[in-house]
């Protein structure tokens, strides 16, 4: 009686096909995680922690210039003013008066909000360059003179012009800093002018009246006197202790001001980008003459951004993108490992010796008469060669 022989197709089944994918979930999933993250960091990030809750230190200045009465407003973020008031002594005074550039703080976004809303107003009232800067000197002279002994327990406490502008006046030093950092966002050619136990400004001009220091000397560049203390004193006008003394001239390092990490939105563009003498008569010719003007500077508000409102297209989609990403790490995760599945029509190759050592304990049951090969109990054709066994 013959033996039929009845090949059938054998899928054998490899454990290194599951190894092999192992490394492509953990791409995929280091993948995921990093989507998620680079989409929802920018979400975390828009909205600065200090500017949440941000307080105002609402401040009043009333002043007078060409027959007129101003009354403006301002509201000030006390963070920005702790700032800078959290400087020491020391580190103010360092270099003495000649290193009062530190505390020009031109790169200021309030300070230049407010030195743009002085030059507007200024040229919307028709004014030329000489009454533009004694609009903004009579603004600084309003300020109340307060001794530093007094008010700071100092003997010199230079301020910044935050600082001034929030206590209310100071010193000769402090209002000469203010007008100075405000005339050089301005335009104006700016120094600081330092006679004995005094401190003023002086702005670069051409054939003014009054008193002036040619900077540097044989240069041709007239510096005018600009007193910051006392009501009324116009351009190139110096008090009588001061007439005839001689004073250190310092040019201004806009380089080495102190610029504080607080965030506060407010225009960064400088009205005039170039330094310009004073020129023109001191006649006033606005094209406005009413009886009072009332304007308020804008309230500067924090650095915040509302992705919601701002850009509801770019927060649906990282939305979208966020959920995507989840899902795909759920799949990932039940995903079916993938099997390396080998189908053929003839018997496999021997397994390796490793192999058939391993196998043999699970296959002891039953010998193939054929080749001698170990079966399991229930085989019925020999797994390696595939004779019929049963």
């Amino acid at each position: 009686m013959g033996i039929a022989l009845n090949i059938r197709p054998t899928i054998t089944t490899y454990s290194n096909g599951q190894n092999n994918m192992a490394p492509r979930k953990k791409l995929t999933l280091i993948f995921a995680v990093f989507l998620i993250l680079s989409v929802s960091t920018p979400i975390l990030t828009l909205q600065p922690a200090q500017a949440q809750n941000t307080t105002y230190l609402d401040k009043s200045f009333s002043w007078d210039y060409d027959g007129k009465h101003w009354n403006w407003n301002l509201s000030i973020p006390a963070a920005l003013y702790d700032a800078y008031k959290s400087v020491p002594v020391s580190t103010r005074t360092h270099d003495g008066p000649a290193g009062y550039g530190y505390l020009t703080t031109t790169q200021d976004s309030y300070v230049r909000m407010l030195a743009e809303k002085l030059n507007q107003t200024t040229t919307e009232l028709g004014y030329n360059s000489y009454d533009q800067a004694s609009f903004v000197l009579a603004f600084v002279q309003s300020l109340p003179y307060t001794s530093d002994n007094v008010t700071q327990g100092y003997n010199e406490y230079p301020r910044f012009p935050i600082e001034t502008l929030v206590d209310g006046g100071g010193d000769c030093e402090d209002t000469s800093i203010l007008f100075a950092t405000i005339t050089l966002l301005m335009g104006y050619g700016t120094v600081y002018i330092n006679p004995t136990n005094h401190y003023a400004v002086g702005i670069l001009g051409d054939n003014l009246k009054g008193t002036y220091w040619e900077y540097p000397e044989a240069s041709g560049q007239k510096y005018y006197y600009c007193e910051t203390t006392g009501d009324g004193f116009k351009i190139g006008q110096i008090p009588d202790t001061y007439s005839g003394a001689s004073a250190y001239i310092y040019q201004i390092d806009e380089s080495n001001q102190y610029v504080p990490s607080v965030m506060v939105y407010a225009p960064t563009t400088a009205p005039t980008p170039t330094k310009m003498p004073l020129i023109g008569s001191t006649t006033p010719v606005p094209t406005v003459n009413p009886d009072n003007q009332d304007p308020t500077t804008q309230t500067p508000r924090p650095l915040s951004f509302n992705l919601v409102e701002e850009n509801p297209l770019l927060f649906i989609t990282i939305i979208l993108a966020i959920v995507f990403s989840i899902a795909l790490v759920i799949w990932s995760a039940r995903r079916p490992r993938f099997i390396n599945t080998i189908i053929s029509d003839s018997p496999p190759s021997p397994p390796a010796m490793s192999e058939v050592s391993t196998q043999t304990e699970a296959m002891a049951d039953k010998y193939c008469i054929f080749c001698g090969s170990p079966n399991r109990d229930c085989a019925v054709y020999c797994e390696r060669c595939g004779k019929q066994i049963a």
